[in-house]
């Protein structure tokens, strides 16, 4: 199923934010494990998936965004996270750092915790924002999209551009938060 790559170090400073750091490609895990030495908090979701090698099937954790992590820092205190080896940048707006918003990490945890299934999806920028009320995944929002039977979420990263699907369970009852049309499987309520 999901799981995450966490790390955690104890930060004083109050203006502390998210950040996403592109890295070179396939070095999230090193990455990750050089972030953990150095005692910073980063975060790396992971997804398990069945690969196919010969005539034997294993389970491989993959990166739910392959080329990024996320760490949190002071703006001020980026240096010694770019010079990690492997990372190349940390995405910007302008010249300047861009942090990720606080929720939408949080979202990423809680679905990851859920156990959710959880897939990579094509960014959407537009689409029914909606806000759970009931299961493992109350109080999280995010954008609902009708596959088939199962209610579908998919909490977007507006930095990076990118999305994840989250299956939800069919007794979490959905509102929408501005828009009145919900999908209520398969129908627009």
């Amino acid at each position: 199923m999901s799981q995450q790559v966490f790390g955690e170090a104890f930060a004083t400073a109050q203006e502390i934010d998210w950040f996403a750091f592109r890295v070179r490609p396939r070095h999230e895990k090193s990455v990750a494990l050089q972030l953990r030495e150095k005692g910073e908090e980063y975060f790396l979701p992971v997804v398990r998936q069945n690969r196919k090698w010969a005539n034997r099937l294993t389970h491989v954790d993959l990166p739910l965004f392959s080329g990024y992590i996320f760490c949190r820092s002071h703006r001020s205190a980026l240096t010694p996270i770019l010079r990690t080896l492997g990372i190349v940048d940390v995405l910007r707006a302008g010249a300047r750092p861009a942090p990720v918003d606080d929720e939408e990490i949080e979202s990423l945890r809680r679905a990851i915790n859920a156990n959710a299934h959880i897939e990579a999806f094509p960014y959407m920028a537009a689409g029914d924002k909606i806000h759970i009320n009931a299961g493992p995944l109350a109080g999280m929002g995010g954008i609902v999209v009708d596959f088939r039977n199962p209610r579908r979420l998919v909490i977007s990263l507006t930095l990076l551009r990118r999305s994840v699907l989250v299956e939800l369970n069919p007794a979490s009852t959905i509102r929408a938060h501005h828009t009145p049309s919900v999908l209520e499987f398969g129908r627009v309520a």
